[in-house]
């Protein structure tokens, strides 16, 4: 919009009518571009009874603690430490003594445990405790599916067994993840007493009590057809190692919606409706298979919002995303 701006005013300046006419259609186009995404996300919002706040747009969240209070080491596999950073309320007498493991994402061979910082102090401010984890993730020689929902499951039984020491209640413990962070946080909530995806250590409660999904992949096989990103399918064929033609239990085993059964715990599903990495219908699918079974299920559908769209914090989308997160969780985490 500037750009447009001082092209236009050069054009009035110097007389260009040619330069006019470009200045002002671009001018236009950018304010489409801003206006349209916004006002739909304005419905949105409003269909959420989420009040939307510009000021948010340049600014962190309110309160909470802007940092790890701890970092601990959950297990030692492979000759690999696999850390955990704690992020606890700094008012502990108005703690709700509830955690949430946090999943990070990165296509499952990147990525680090402090990327979502902003959404770990959000919750910390309150009340829950988060537990935000390493897990191992693949290499163009070392496929990592056999490695890192495990790593995940280890990590909630971590958790179990620590409770105390830690000042939350075992029995409330959730999971969150984004992208394949929230392909790793369904499939370990939903595989809990499934051989075919164990724990990478010795626990014996993997349980969750609750999940919030950030577009995360649910059914690898039909990612791996449907998806137009070429880096995508990429990173699912060195995960799994291999094609769901040459690897099709992996692809299936590995997919959080084979476990989906009438004891999976309730679910908050939050989707961008124009992410072109993890196709909306991903997200819709669970849903559908969610609700057949009925679980207690909520999907959150942002429209003109794109993969990862919650890495501003402020942004509209993440604004109701929060909003809507915050309500669930003190549904089913806290409450």
């Amino acid at each position: 919009m500037v750009l447009g701006g001082v092209l236009l005013a050069l054009a009035w300046k110097r007389r260009l009518r040619i330069v006019t006419t470009v200045a002002t259609s671009l001018t236009i186009a950018l304010l489409v571009a801003v206006a349209v995404p916004s006002a739909r996300l304005s419905q949105t919002a409003a269909d959420n009874d989420v009040e939307l706040s510009v000021s948010m747009l340049v600014k962190g969240p309110d309160g909470g603690v802007d940092k790890p209070t701890a970092t601990t080491t959950y297990n030692t596999v492979d000759g690999q430490d696999l850390q955990m950073d704690v992020w606890q309320p700094d008012d502990q007498a108005s703690a709700s003594n509830s955690a949430v493991v946090y999943v990070y994402g990165g296509g499952f061979e990147s990525g680090s445990r402090d990327q979502w910082a902003p959404y770990f102090q959000h919750l910390t401010s309150q009340g829950i405790t988060v537990f935000s984890m390493d897990y191992r993730l693949s290499t163009p020689t070392d496929p990592s599916w056999d490695k890192a929902a495990g790593d995940v499951k280890c990590a909630v039984g971590w958790v179990h067994q620590n409770a105390d020491r830690y000042g939350i209640d075992a029995e409330r413990v959730a999971i969150s993840g984004g992208s394949a962070g929230g392909n790793l946080a369904l499939l370990a909530a939903y595989s809990t007493n499934s051989a075919a995806v164990p724990a990478s250590c010795d626990v014996d409660d993997t349980s969750v009590r609750a999940v919030v999904d950030f577009y995360g992949p649910t059914d690898l096989k039909n990612l791996y057809v449907g998806t137009p990103s070429t880096p995508v399918r990429a990173s699912l064929v060195q995960y799994l190692g291999g094609t769901p033609a040459t690897q099709p239990e992996r692809y299936r085993d590995f997919s959080p919606i084979t476990y989906v059964d009438e004891n999976s715990p309730p679910t908050l599903i939050i989707q961008g409706l124009r992410d072109t990495g993890v196709q909306a219908e991903e997200s819709t699918n669970l849903a559908e298979r969610l609700d057949s079974v009925a679980v207690e299920s909520e999907i959150l559908l942002l429209p003109d919002t794109e993969h990862a769209f919650d890495a501003a914090f402020g942004s509209f989308a993440n604004q109701i995303a929060q909003a809507r997160i915050s309500e669930f969780l003190q549904k089913h985490l806290i409450d």
